[in-house]
């Protein structure tokens, strides 16, 4: 009893607390439309429950204010969906790389239907998306998400955002360019070796004009592309290891600026 009357004495500082949380129901894994949205909304409040328990709530400012306490809600909100984003970019850089792969590959116009998000998604970069989840989840990367958000209130209790810091602004914009960069990691093995195809069937066309090369050289690079793919998963998931390893680097350097 004396828990939930303290609760509901402090049910204020407990939504504040809520709102950075809520970044964790945004990331991959537990976004996806498998989970029903009753699980999601009850896992959210029990692990805002054992933050507060935990007392990260206590240095909470006393907003009696109605403006002031909405402008302070959305910190914190903005603040758990800046670093579920940060997630995000990851796994956009996987769908980046399948869909260069895809027009590489002559299925630049084929997509299918993400099972998990419901939407359109090219066909290996809904492959290699899929496999970055598995990778994700092999590596307790949604455990270290939610150490993060817990770890991020030892620097910036309720109240405070790293959004306002000086140096988030360069830190997320530089990290925001590497996305392309680790899209083009992840798919330069297969786009390296169909251009050094198309190079070999460019000579071809030139030395027997008779081959229908356009005919041919489809069903080829959609060999070799699969053929490639095969081969590279292993290089591709200790990139994807790597790339987490970053990410979670990353999030740490972001919520340690002060």
């Amino acid at each position: 009893m004396d828990v939930l009357a303290g609760f509901l004495a402090e049910s204020n500082r407990f939504f504040l607390l809520l709102a950075r949380f809520c970044g964790i129901t945004f990331i991959p894994v537990f976004n996806t439309r498998n989970i029903p949205v009753q699980w999601r909304v009850w896992f959210l409040f029990l692990l805002t429950f054992f933050g507060w328990m935990m007392g990260l709530a206590e240095n909470a400012p006393a907003l009696e204010q109605l403006g002031s306490y909405t402008f302070t809600l959305l910190m914190e909100l903005f603040t758990g969906l800046t670093l579920a984003f940060i997630v995000q970019l990851v796994f956009a850089a996987v769908q980046l790389a399948g869909q260069i792969i895809d027009t590489q590959m002559g299925f630049g116009m084929m997509n299918v239907v993400d099972p998990l998000s419901g939407t359109q998604a090219p066909l290996l970069g809904n492959f290699k998306y899929i496999l970055a989840i598995l990778v994700f989840l092999q590596i307790d990367g949604h455990h270290l998400f939610i150490q993060a958000v817990y770890d991020s209130y030892r620097v910036f209790p309720v109240g405070e955002s790293f959004l306002l810091s000086p140096n988030f602004i360069p830190s997320f914009v530089l990290y925001f360019g590497n996305v392309f960069l680790i899209g083009c990691k992840l798919g330069m093995p297969i786009v390296g070796t169909l251009l050094v195809t198309d190079f070999v069937l460019g000579v071809m066309a030139r030395t027997v004009p008779q081959m229908n090369i356009f005919m041919v050289g489809l069903q080829v690079k959609i060999l070799i592309g699969f053929f490639v793919l095969l081969v590279t998963v292993p290089l591709f998931i200790y990139l994807l290891n790597a790339s987490f390893s970053d990410l979670f680097t990353k999030i740490y350097e972001i919520i340690q600026y002060k």
